[in-house]
């Protein structure tokens, strides 16, 4: 058959047909967002996108497709040689000489770097890719389309190839014309290659004529007369500013951060992926805004659970960052802190984005440096943020302006719309009252909160015939789900006037829109104490004399959990509170007297200030390039951390046949998206846990290569009928299973 150059094989296509819907997906681009580049730089991202692919026509990769489609194949006189990546061959169709004197010896330099890094391919010494005469043979058919004189197809110079070891490389490798050009040139390969029709590289912000903000402004005109809160107001005469807002839990943070998005692109990031549904969802039903969708490591099953509500394409438009406000979890955007090949195509869309950062106080020491590195590089690049807390550490406004981070500080402390929900009471040196806690659940909903997992399993047990449930991140994810969805309907009021008392650990920190009468907590970090407030009385005022948070200084989880010298801060501060009312405005001086480096000398010397700063600089060190994107991604979800079937779920499943289906199925050829599906059930019963040091478990990965899914002997323990149940019991082991 005559060889028609192919670039894909599902569906086929060519290289001419692949390249002619890049430049489809660019004009749409150019069109929707003008000015995010120069002209020049418009001319630089099309050359490199015309060119971009041309390697592929080396007979090795032809083959390669031809075989797959069942083609004769093409004869090949360099049998022992091996394939070499088309991404390293299609910079040889390109004129340097013209480049250079059109554009520069540096914009040349960008566009054949754009094209030769424009996939990850295993480095190969530069003197081994060699000019293939089959290239120039082969390429009279493409000179109506490029224009390519044949003469100028020759070997490039390595002069014009940027090495990141190299240091003036390197700097130009972070440079905004080349993140803009290569990662938009990925950008529009990604989109190009989608199977699905309709997923463009970017789409209007519009949603059947108005943004997101004008959908608030209608929401807020409908059933608050126009009367917008201070931080609403606040966030919407600062849409051009990059912004810090500290604003009470029900002071309107939401709307108010939907109102600084305006007419642009964004991102919104919450710490835990249930609080990312469940906006996702109030922002769709409540604001009637439906170009939202979620992106997190469990978007794909949530879009399968829900599929008759949305588009088919609805994963990839989150997952290509295309869709025009979508609500995601840090480690979706900010592993471009690690500049792996790749990163340019994240942060070139957040060039011209806004990003919301919703309470950052959650994270942890390393994770917040990976957000102000982040931030770094974003507004370098043009891009908005807005950090919005009930509590921030003020320390990280000196960590800002070490980085040189312009951003606009609100010039007064906005109210609370209910200033007394919380009277506090702490006992020093003792531990939750069992007895007393089986009173106040006669009468109140009662949420017992732990810094340990086996803390909240013993104190379950302690409280057995009583109507007691136990939450934590040591249950299939298919039982966590039941669980989350029991104890949000236990605190719902206007159908459940239940007393009884629910035990659980940090996970409902800011995960659950649940609300308590009482609770009783360890002692921990103030911020997340603050927190676990938030979980009583939470859109309620409190009249009573008696205190509803029982607050105990037991050092639980103390040092491995808890930062020791962050939890003596935080005792010495609440102190001053015991036995009173703890107001918003206070929670905000307590925070400050803690995290404030002017008013805590010693909060330098402590390990959570040592490690945001040990790790900024770690980041700041790094050669782009150097990690792998698979490796990044481990880095953000714990390195640590493994995947675990209890045997007694994985014997039930083996007798069901569910485990032959799963492995018959992996093994055999299927498309990308059946085996992202049947992963994605597979990751129903996994428990993922961090801390299992002397945890017996099977070495052997089970179902697929790199899974990090092992069997455990420990014992698991739930009724799906009842929903009761310790989940994954690390202390107690059954060997009777090999």
């Amino acid at each position: 058959m005559e060889n028609r150059y192919l670039a894909k094989t599902n569906p086929e296509k060519t290289i001419k047909e692949h390249t002619a819907d890049l430049l489809k997906q660019y004009e749409i681009l150019k069109q929707l967002y003008p000015n995010i580049m120069t002209k020049e730089e418009w001319e630089l991202l099309e050359y490199a996108v015309k060119y971009h692919d041309l390697g592929k026509m080396n007979i090795k990769f032809q083959n390669k497709l031809y075989q797959k489609q069942g083609y004769e194949k093409i004869t090949d006189q360099n049998k022992q040689e091996e394939e070499v990546p088309h991404n390293f061959l299609s910079p040889f169709f390109i004129d340097t000489n013209f480049l250079k004197n059109l554009y520069g010896e540096e914009n040349t330099k960008i566009i054949l770097s754009a094209v030769y890094y424009h996939h990850n391919r295993d480095k190969i010494e530069f003197d081994k890719i060699k000019m293939q005469k089959e290239l120039i043979d082969q390429v009279k058919n493409f000179g109506e389309f490029y224009s390519i004189n044949l003469k100028e197809i020759k070997p490039y110079s390595q002069r014009y190839l940027m090495i990141p070891d190299y240091l003036e490389d390197e700097e130009q490798m972070k440079n905004k014309k080349y993140i803009l050009i290569k990662g938009l040139l990925n950008k529009l390969d990604y989109i190009a290659s989608l199977n699905k029709k309709n997923v463009l590289i970017e789409e209007t912000v519009e949603d059947c004529g108005e943004c997101v903000a004008q959908k608030v402004k209608k929401q807020i005109k409908e059933y608050h007369k126009n009367n917008y809160r201070e931080v609403q107001r606040y966030m919407m005469e600062n849409q051009d500013e990059n912004i810090i807002v500290i604003s009470p839990c029900g002071s309107g943070k939401t709307e108010a951060a939907l109102l600084w998005i305006g007419n642009t692109k964004a991102f919104y990031t919450l710490p835990l992926k249930i609080s990312i549904n469940a906006i996702q969802k109030r922002i769709e039903e409540e604001i009637k805004y439906h170009k939202v969708l979620l992106l997190h490591s469990d978007a794909y099953a949530y879009y399968l659970e829900h599929a008759s509500e949305y588009e088919i394409n609805s994963y990839d438009r989150a997952r290509r960052l295309s869709a025009p406000l979508i609500i995601t979890t840090v480690d979706q955007l900010f592993k471009i802190v690690f500049r792996y090949n790749g990163y340019e195509e994240i942060l070139a869309t957040l060039s011209y984005s806004k990003i919301v950062i919703d309470e950052i106080q959650m994270y942890s020491p390393e994770l917040i440096a990976y957000i102000l590195i982040g931030l770094k590089m974003i507004t370098d690049m043009g891009g908005k943020f807005a950090i919005m807390t009930a509590t921030f550490p003020p320390v990280l406004y000196d960590l800002l302006n070490e980085l040189n981070i312009h951003y606009k500080r609100q010039p007064i402390l906005f109210k609370a719309p209910i200033e007394k929900r919380h009277k506090i009471k702490i006992f020093k040196n003792c531990d939750f009252n069992i007895e007393e806690i089986k009173e106040k659940a006669k009468k109140y909903k009662v949420l017992i909160l732990t810094n340990t997992i086996k803390k909240a399993q013993e104190l379950y047990e302690n409280l057995e015939g009583e109507n007691r449930k136990l939450l934590h991140s040591n249950y299939l994810k298919l039982h966590r789900k039941l669980l989350e969805n029991s104890i949000m309907r236990f605190t719902d009021r206007n159908i459940n006037k239940e007393n009884g008392i629910w035990i659980s650990t940090t996970i409902v920190e800011a995960s659950l829109d649940i609300d308590f009468d009482i609770v009783y907590t360890d002692m921990c970090s103030a911020d997340s104490l603050f927190q676990r407030m938030g979980r009583v009385y939470r859109k309620r005022e409190y009249t009573k004399e008696e205190p509803n948070v029982y607050i105990y200084d037991n050092k639980s989880g103390v040092p491995k959990i808890i930062d020791p010298e962050i939890y003596e801060f935080s005792l010495q501060e609440l102190l001053k509170y015991d036995g009173n009312f703890l107001t918003e405005e206070e929670k905000v001086k307590i925070i400050e007297n803690i995290f404030d480096i002017n008013k805590n000398v010693k909060l330098k010397e402590s390990k959570y200030y040592q490690k945001i700063k040990n790790r900024m600089q770690l980041l700041k060190e790094i050669t782009p390039y150097r990690l792998e994107k698979s490796e990044v991604e481990k880095e953000f979800r714990d390195i640590k951390s493994v995947s675990l079937i209890p045997d007694t779920i994985y014997e039930a499943l083996y007798n069901e046949g569910k485990i032959e289906e799963w492995e018959t199925k992996l093994k055999g050829k299927i498309d990308v998206q059946e085996k992202i599906k049947i992963k994605e059930e597979i990751e129903k019963y996994i428990i993922t846990v961090t801390d299992y040091y002397g945890l017996k478990y099977d070495r052997e990965e089970l179902f697929y290569p790199y899974s990090n899914i092992h069997r455990t002997r420990c014992i698991y323990e739930f009724n799906e009928k009842t929903l009761e149940g310790r989940g994954l019991i690390k202390q107690e082991q059954d060997d009777s299973f090999i």
